[in-house]
């Protein structure tokens, strides 16, 4: 067991502060990657190369995130210094994205943007990899669970509460105010991310210097790296559901408007956004809860196949309606699986490297997310061959690989591997 025994140390206050920095981070990145860089792409870049624009954007920033998390996630497990291993990734990520933040409204051309952009994604992901490995350093094994469901929330509560503001504001842009609406959005999103990972940074040091037993830093790092050897099969399991979650999440514009036939398909969106979020909310907390007392895997498995299944009835949507109640099915069965895959993936790390860790683990996050970005060119083929032929496609797929993923993870096995570990022993 990581830090402490007593289950009540870590309130669930306590693990919400913890991950109050998901919220920043994740919130500032889902805005700008939504609603911020499209609207700045517009006004320099060509009409008719505006999605190139967007796509170099997105894909260069999924690479930065894939080489910066894992590095600096394995400079963090080795770093000593008065505000522990992560809080002072946090603090230099934090400032710096900031500081770059007034590049990408004074940017005259895709050029400096460009540039722009690549620093901010450095930056965001010095703070992030490490965050990602509180969890795993501070808190309980028989609180992971619930520690793991409480960060999700906090990344769906910033993505929807940040994305909601930005598109909000920057649409004033065009009414021609004194205010400077981009300005004001960008400040937002800045403040939004200082504020969370104040919040989180407080409460990991003010738990280090009360707890000081809980703090595996001071432990000697081992010089290579050594880690769970079952990682892999997780990492391939978890790309394969990532994949499918961000598909619909990518095309579901296009599949509302074109099969289902819908004639406001962006409200119809926003309201299915809204009733998949408030459903994750509701199963992410009680999914961790219960992964905590019968084990990830089992509930991992539970919510895979209730995606897939509620994938495929997707299949059958013929009204805003019906698409509402199925995508609440949805996002109770992501919530589900996400709450616990995270859980297990924090289960299946070592505490002393758990930036190294953590930050591999995310490389399954963000080449799910790339893989479905780059599905778009198959929809549409199909869809030549056959009307709404890639639809369909893309929704059998995406079922069959949450089918897939939970099928790679069954061999993995969630004992503690003590060799692997070599944690220094919870405390009287």
């Amino acid at each position: 067991m990581a830090g402490t025994s007593a289950k009540e140390t870590w309130s669930s206050l306590a693990l919400i502060k913890l991950s109050a920095f998901s919220f920043g981070i994740t919130g500032f990145i889902l805005a700008m990657d939504t609603v911020i860089l499209p609207v700045f792409v517009l006004t320099i870049a060509p009409e008719g190369l505006k999605n190139t624009y967007l796509a170099i954007l997105g894909v260069s920033g999924l690479a930065m995130a894939a080489f910066v998390q894992p590095l600096v996630g394995r400079l963090s497990d080795r770093t000593r210094s008065i505000l522990g291993r992560r809080v002072p990734f946090l603090i230099w990520g934090t400032l710096f994205t900031c500081a770059a933040l007034a590049g990408v409204r004074l940017a005259p051309n895709f050029l400096v943007l460009f540039l722009v952009w690549i620093s901010i994604q450095a930056n965001i992901n010095i703070a992030y990899g490490p965050g990602l490995a509180l969890i795993r350093d501070l808190v309980p094994m028989n609180r992971i669970g619930v520690a793991s469901s409480l960060k999700i929330m906090s990344d769906a509560a910033g993505g929807m509460a940040l994305i909601a503001v930005s598109g909000a504001l920057i649409a004033n842009e065009s009414t021609g105010a004194i205010i400077d609406w981009k300005w004001l959005t960008l400040a937002i999103l800045g403040a939004s991310l200082v504020g969370g990972v104040a919040v989180t940074s407080v409460t990991v040091v003010s738990r280090e210097v009360q707890l000081p037993h809980q703090r595996p830093a001071q432990e000697k790092a081992p010089t290579t790296p050594v880690l769970n050897p079952q990682l892999w099969l997780f990492l391939v399991s978890r790309l394969l559901m990532i994949t499918s979650i961000a598909a619909f999440q990518t095309y579901g514009l296009f599949f509302l408007r074109d099969v289902v036939g819908l004639e406001e398909p962006a409200q119809a969106l926003g309201r299915m956004i809204l009733v998949i979020g408030g459903a994750l909310a509701v199963a992410v907390y009680i999914s961790g809860w219960v992964s905590d007392r019968i084990g990830r895997k089992p509930v991992v498995v539970i919510g895979a196949t209730g995606a897939a299944l509620s994938t495929l009835w997707m299949l059958t949507a013929e009204s805003s309606t019906e698409v509402l109640i199925i995508a609440s099915v949805i996002g109770a069965s992501v919530g589900t699986l996400l709450s616990a895959n995270w859980a297990l993936a924090n289960e299946l790390g070592s505490q002393r490297q758990a930036g190294l860790h953590m930050g591999i683990v995310n490389l399954a996050t963000i080449g799910g997310s790339a893989l479905a970005k780059l599905l778009g060119p198959g929809i549409d083929l199909l869809n030549r061959v056959s009307e709404n032929l890639g639809y369909q496609t893309l929704l059998i797929s995406c079922a069959g690989l949450f089918l897939a993923g939970a099928i790679i993870l069954m061999p993995v096995k969630t004992g503690r591997l003590k060799e692997l570990r070599s944690e220094p022993p919870p405390p009287d």
